[in-house]
C-alpha cells in the first residue's frame, strides 16, 4: 500500500486553497487556485497575497479579516469578494480563511484559505432576480389594463342601463354593471397590494359591500345599512373572485327584495373561519321573503355555480326575522 502525499490530494480539491504565512507571503496554491485564476506557480508561490495579479488581492477588508485570524485565533467565513482580473475578467468568490500550524516541534503558525468561485452561480441568481422584476411590471401592468378595461365595460352598462327610464332591462343592466365592477375592484386591491395571486379578503369585500351601498344611495333608494365582520383572510385570486361576486349577489339580492315599499334595514356580511372552514353569511333583517320572481332566479344560480366551483355548499334560512344565507367553503392549508 502506497502513502499518499498530502499535496497530492489538496491538488485534486476542485476549490482554490493558498497556505500563507502570518506576513501573507504564500507558501503554497493548489492546481485548481492556478487554473482558474490563469497564474503560474512561480508567480504565486513566494510572493505576498497582496502582490499577486498586480495587486488584484489586495483588498484591505480581507488583509484586516486575515489578521484578525493571526491575533485573535478568529476565522473568515463566505466573506465575499468580487474583483475584476486582468487575464479572466471579473470573478464573484466566497473566502473562507482559520489558522493552522505546520506540522514540527515549534508549531508555525500559517493561514489556510479556502476560495470559491460563484460567479456562476451568482450570475445566475441576478438574472433570475432581474428577470422576476420583469415578470411582476408585466403582470403589475397587465392587472392595470384588465382593471381600466372592466371599468370602461361597467361604465358603458350604466349609460346603457340609464337609457332606460324602468323595467327589467334597466335592472338587469345596473346588475351586470354591478357584476363587472365587483371584478374591476379586485383587480384594483390586486394592483394596490403588488400582487396579482392573493388578496386580503377583509379590504376587498369591505370595499364590495361598501360599494354596493353606495350604489343604491346614489340611485336614490333605500335607507340601507351595512354592518360588517370580516376576517382578515389571505384568499388566492381564484378563490376571491367567485367569492366577491357571491358576496355581490347576496348583497344586491338583499337590497333589492328584502325591504319592500322603500323600507330601510340592514344587511349584515360576515367571514369567519371556523372548524376548518370558511363561512361566509350575509344576513337581512327584512321580510323574509324568498328572491323576486322578477329575478328569474340567475342570482341564486349564479351563487349555485360558483359554490360548487369552490368546492363549498349553499345553506339558506328565511322567516319574520329575515333571510340568512351561507357560504361554507372548505380551507385546506388556510388559503
Amino acid at each position: 500500500m502506497h502513502d499518499v502525499d498530502p499535496i497530492d490530494l489538496v491538488d485534486t480539491i476542485r476549490e482554490g486553497l493558498l497556505v500563507l504565512e502570518p506576513d501573507l507571503t504564500v507558501r503554497f496554491a493548489n492546481r485548481f487556485f492556478c487554473k482558474t485564476f490563469a497564474v503560474a506557480q512561480e508567480d504565486t508561490v513566494g510572493w505576498k497575497l497582496y502582490e499577486l495579479g498586480n495587486g488584484q488581492w489586495d483588498i484591505p477588508e480581507l488583509r484586516s479579516l486575515i489578521q484578525t485570524i493571526i491575533s485573535e485565533q478568529a476565522s473568515v467565513e463566505a466573506f465575499e469578494v468580487d474583483q475584476v482580473f486582468p487575464s479572466i475578467g471579473r470573478r464573484v468568490m466566497l473566502l473562507n480563511a482559520r489558522k493552522v500550524y505546520r506540522a514540527g516541534g515549534n508549531k508555525t503558525e500559517q493561514i489556510l484559505l479556502a476560495i470559491e468561485d460563484v460567479t456562476e452561480r451568482v450570475q445566475l441568481e441576478r438574472e433570475r432576480s432581474v428577470a422576476h422584476q420583469r415578470i411582476e411590471m408585466l403582470l403589475q401592468e397587465l392587472t392595470h389594463r384588465v382593471k381600466n378595461s372592466l371599468q370602461t365595460i361597467a361604465s358603458i352598462v350604466r349609460i346603457e342601463a340609464g337609457r332606460h327610464k324602468s323595467g327589467e332591462g334597466k335592472g338587469a343592466l345596473e346588475r351586470v354593471s354591478d357584476r363587472i365592477s365587483a371584478i374591476g375592484r379586485l383587480y384594483s386591491n390586486l394592483e394596490k397590494a403588488g400582487t396579482i395571486e392573493a388578496i386580503d379578503a377583509s379590504i376587498y369585500l369591505e370595499e364590495v359591500c361598501a360599494n354596493l351601498i353606495a350604489s343604491v344611495q346614489q340611485r336614490g333608494g333605500k335607507a340601507i345599512s351595512l354592518k360588517t365582520d370580516i376576517a382578515r383572510e389571505l384568499l388566492s385570486t381564484e378563490r376571491t373572485i367567485p367569492i366577491g361576486l357571491i358576496v355581490n349577489e347576496l348583497v344586491m339580492n338583499a337590497i333589492k327584495y328584502a325591504f319592500p315599499d322603500d323600507t330601510g334595514g340592514t344587511v349584515n356580511v360576515a367571514l369567519k373561519r371556523e372548524s376548518g372552514e370558511l363561512r361566509l353569511t350575509v344576513a337581512d333583517d327584512g321580510r323574509g321573503a324568498a328572491f323576486h320572481p322578477a329575478d328569474s332566479g340567475l342570482g341564486s344560480r349564479l351563487v349555485e355555480g360558483f359554490a360548487q366551483q369552490l368546492g363549498g355548499r349553499v345553506e339558506r334560512e328565511s322567516g319574520n326575522q329575515g333571510t340568512t344565507v351561507r357560504l361554507i367553503l372548505p380551507s385546506p392549508g388556510g388559503s
